[in-house]
């Protein structure tokens, strides 16, 4: 389901470090980022209410992304952009990411850290769905059969049950869920943009989106913004992690997929389940029934199935 590069041939070196050993401990990285971003959210809400750390964690980001890229952000190629690049952009930013994030936010703050995890390990499926709806992509049967496969999974782990009901869906899983089926919006999104923008100066642009319309939402919902919250250590310690886990997980996943089979990369992702078991379990001391770690073992089989079936 991964859009990047083939694996090359011949394994260069970077000085003295072997880039594909360096690509794959970049997505190890990449793994235990995704799980602290969820950590860095709980610190956040001592401080700030959902939608308002979101767009400040994604504004310090784009900042940051602005400063690290700033010889490849072409100012005046932007503002050329078409006009479907636009709308792409624009729905790309807020539904795939700034309405995204504050759902997986939400998800962090009700549901244990696997549960969050496992159930986010559905995006490809999501991602088949969309891409089948607005790519014009072929309908697979196998993808179709693992994707009812892995919402039993879901089931599984939402409900903490073998004979799920809806009723019994955590608040947390529900707003996972929704994070999975938005964030996914994001993938396929990219794939209908043209090649006018190079990827530093779509991430950028995606980036300010978000950010301003996450503001835009904190305003609707009536979001309060604390000075005073600076002084609380976990709080900035939550947008520290926040803020450098945006900047450094991007630049980062793509260099290791520009070096490493998709399908191999893909897997490695994966490893984000056990870094949200591992922190969970020693930082909030969160543990998981009987249930969750079949459905999880659903999940994560269903996904590892999937990625491997030539798209």
């Amino acid at each position: 389901m991964n859009s990047q590069k083939q694996q090359v041939t011949n394994v260069p070196l970077l000085g003295s470090v072997n880039v594909r050993h360096l690509s794959v401990g970049f997505l190890v990285i990449v793994s235990a980022a995704y799980t602290l971003l969820s950590v860095g959210s709980r610190l956040l809400s001592e401080g700030f209410q959902p939608m308002t750390q979101v767009y400040m964690r994604i504004l310090l980001a784009t900042i940051a992304l602005i400063i690290v890229f700033r010889k490849k952000i072409r100012v005046a190629h932007i503002a050329k952009t078409p006009m479907r690049d636009r709308w792409v952009l624009f729905t790309m930013g807020t539904i795939g990411y700034s309405v995204a994030v504050y759902f997986v936010t939400l998800g962090a703050l009700n549901a244990k850290l696997v549960n969050v995890a496992i159930i986010f390990a559905s995006v490809p499926f999501f991602s088949y769905l969309y891409a089948f709806l607005f790519l014009k992509k072929r309908f697979d049967l196998k993808l179709t059969g693992l994707l009812l496969v892995s919402l039993i999974g879901i089931s599984f782990v939402a409900t903490k049950s073998f004979a799920p009901r809806l009723e019994a869906f955590g608040t947390g899983e529900w707003f996972t869920l929704l994070a999975t089926a938005t964030m996914a919006w994001f993938f396929v999104g990219r794939k209908l943009l043209s090649n006018h923008l190079n990827t530093e100066e779509i991430t950028v642009t995606v980036m300010a989106v978000a950010a301003v319309s996450g503001f835009i939402l904190a305003v609707i919902r009536m979001e309060t913004f604390s000075i005073s919250a600076f002084a609380n250590p976990h709080v900035l310690l939550g947008l520290a992690i926040g803020g450098l886990m945006n900047v450094l997980v991007n630049p980062i996943e793509i260099y290791a997929f520009d070096h490493l089979d998709a399908v191999f990369g893909s897997q490695i992702l994966l490893l984000e389940n056990v870094f949200a078991l591992l922190f969970g379990y020693l930082l909030y001391a969160e543990t998981v029934s009987f249930p969750e770690i079949i459905g999880g073992l659903i999940i994560i089989i269903s996904v590892y199935i999937a990625n491997r079936i030539p798209q």
